[in-house]
């Protein structure tokens, strides 16, 4: 495949339609939809965006069904409200589609086309979907037996998404594994959605930013921080017992892992994953910076107690958790609505001069991440394999 120039550092930031060629290749790409409890019920659905798209999934019975929001007739949306229950039945017309998208009720169908329903041959075009512990993931690809065209040009199409997720599959799987729907909460940025998950890759910055909750916390030293790359994703690690990401993987997998220090993952394209142990407790924190145009951006943020046992399971440790661990559900939201808003701070004050951004940024080494990201990011908008991966 023949090598296509990166894009400037200012374009991926400002440039509408490299914004639009982003999210059309991005689509073919593993990202968060949902937590699965949001379709619990036979009949829910949701409606959402993937790969700048409008899609809503669905719930048959026992199984998730994804489709692009257009009636195959007159290219009407399907889900005009963000969610709900009920057939997938179209408000222009009522044509009607069942759990294979296809189209099983049109009215007055011999009258209007000159034969039943099925001979009509209209489908709605799938959405591949698939679950990781309490997440729903989505892709456009290959789910409907056709090639996908440049939407699944890195062969993503041959990954599920285990493969895909690699080591971190167990991982996520473990930390997502939650009994109810955490609340979200939802925060506008007015800037590019990768300065948004950029800042979440730098460390450089915890104690200009964060001097009052990460920047004293030691998560810069050179002996307790490890980062990994694995696949399309990257890791931090604040060391703890489980000290590598295969052991991690390995402790997750096997059910015996317990969280005793700070770890975060990004999962590529825009989803942050971390668990936080506290005094009181661990709370595990999933993120998603969602594009909305080339500078706008809504961030959705999940708080939940982590799924794991302490830990810590002496006495003075049981003593905190039996003080703390009410308070918790009120003050980790405080924490993290602060720490958001003074990332999200500098990153609207990046967005003002990113036009003006000349030749590449320099990245410490606290900032590895973010050249690892772009490195991949540049590789999705071309085709080719990803540095430091395997080939699809």
């Amino acid at each position: 495949m023949s090598h296509r120039a990166s894009p400037a550092w200012s374009q991926r930031f400002t440039d509408p339609a490299l914004f639009e060629r982003e999210q059309e290749r991005l689509g073919a790409a593993w990202t968060l939809l949902a937590f699965t409890g949001e379709l619990a019920r036979d009949g829910d659905w949701l409606r959402t965006t993937l790969g700048g798209r409008s899609i809503f999934v669905q719930r048959f019975g026992d199984e998730l069904r994804g489709f692009e929001n257009v009636c195959a007739h007159r290219f009407f949306p399907l889900r005009t409200a963000e969610r709900g229950n009920g057939p997938i039945r179209c408000g222009f017309h009522h044509w009607q589609y069942n759990k294979e998208g296809a189209a099983a009720g049109i009215p007055k169908c011999k009258e209007m086309f000159g034969c039943g329903p099925r001979e009509v041959g209209a489908r709605l075009r799938r959405v591949e979907v698939a679950t990781c512990g309490a997440l729903l993931f989505g892709r456009f690809g290959d789910a409907d037996g056709e090639a996908g065209g440049d939407l699944s040009a890195r062969g993503s199409g041959r990954e599920s998404l285990e493969q895909y997720l690699g080591p971190g599959f167990p991982i996520l799987r473990a930390m997502t594994n939650v009994p109810r729907v955490p609340r979200c909460m939802r925060t506008a940025l007015a800037a590019n959605w990768k300065l948004g998950y950029h800042i979440s890759l730098d460390d450089y910055h915890l104690v200009a930013v964060h001097p009052d909750t990460f920047g004293k916390g030691g998560y810069l030293d050179a002996d307790v921080v490890r980062y990994y790359r694995f696949g399309s994703h990257s890791a931090y690690f604040h060391t703890g017992r489980d000290g590598d990401l295969a052991a991690m993987a390995a402790a997750c997998e096997g059910g015996s892992y317990r969280p005793d220090a700070y770890r975060v993952f990004q999962f590529f394209p825009n989803l942050l994953v971390s668990h936080v142990p506290i005094p009181g407790g661990c709370y595990g924190i999933v993120q998603q910076y969602r594009a909305l145009a080339v500078d706008r951006t809504e961030l959705r943020t999940w708080l939940f107690p982590a799924p794991f046992p302490p830990a810590d399971q002496g006495a003075r440790a049981a003593l905190a958790r039996r003080l703390l661990g009410p308070l918790l559900p009120l003050v980790v939201p405080r924490r993290t609505r602060k720490i958001v808003g003074e990332d999200n701070a500098v990153c609207e004050q990046l967005q003002t001069v990113a036009a003006q951004a000349r030749g590449e940024p320099h990245f410490a080494r606290h900032e590895e991440r973010i050249a690892w990201f772009t490195e991949t990011y540049d590789a999705w908008l071309s085709g080719e394999a990803i540095p430091g991966a395997s080939a699809p």
